[in-house]
């Protein structure tokens, strides 16, 4: 009779300590799947295609940003005047609650069009920023116009809604 063949159990190989690249104190197994750098919960990035570390989706999304040095310039100057010009000829509309809704509908449509004339008139660039500079331009030029002509309530409803408006357009819009 042949004796039974007794398997023993081995031991599993040791797996090697892996640890986020940012969070060395973290353990993990998570890798992107861009550059295969280990990340924790916390440094992974949700995508379409799957997770990837915050570098890669930072180095992806600077090539949609083509803006050139003089750019904000230009949007700050062109957004500052038209927002002022804007503003102040909310002041002649008057006051009372029929001013406030034209401020309401008005603003919306002023702020649009300065986001998109400032955005044009740096042949279509993209800036990280640049929504934030056009809003800064807006507030600004709205505040000189209050200052010269007079505080009202439809000038501020106005400029909310320009600049709240001229944001939407240049940083979700394009």
């Amino acid at each position: 009779m042949a004796d039974p063949v007794v398997e023993t159990p081995q031991a599993a190989p040791e797996m090697e300590l892996q640890v986020c690249a940012v969070h060395p104190k973290i353990e993990t197994s998570l890798r992107c799947n861009r550059c295969g750098r280990l990340m924790c919960n916390k440094c992974a990035v949700r995508t379409p295609v799957g997770y990837r570390c915050r570098e890669c989706v930072r180095g992806q999304q600077q090539t949609f940003y083509n803006a050139q040095t003089l750019d904000p310039v230009i949007q700050g100057a062109i957004s500052l005047v038209l927002g002022g010009l804007a503003a102040s000829l909310m002041g002649l509309v008057g006051f009372g609650f029929f001013s406030w809704l034209i401020a309401f509908w008005a603003g919306g449509a002023a702020g649009a069009l300065i986001a998109d004339l400032a955005y044009r008139a740096v042949s279509k660039r993209r800036g990280r920023y640049s929504w934030l500079v056009v809003a800064g331009g807006i507030i600004a030029g709205a505040i000189v116009a209050g200052v010269l002509t007079r505080f009202s309530l439809a000038g501020l409803i106005f400029t909310v809604m320009a600049v709240s408006a001229a944001m939407g357009r240049l940083r979700l819009g394009r």
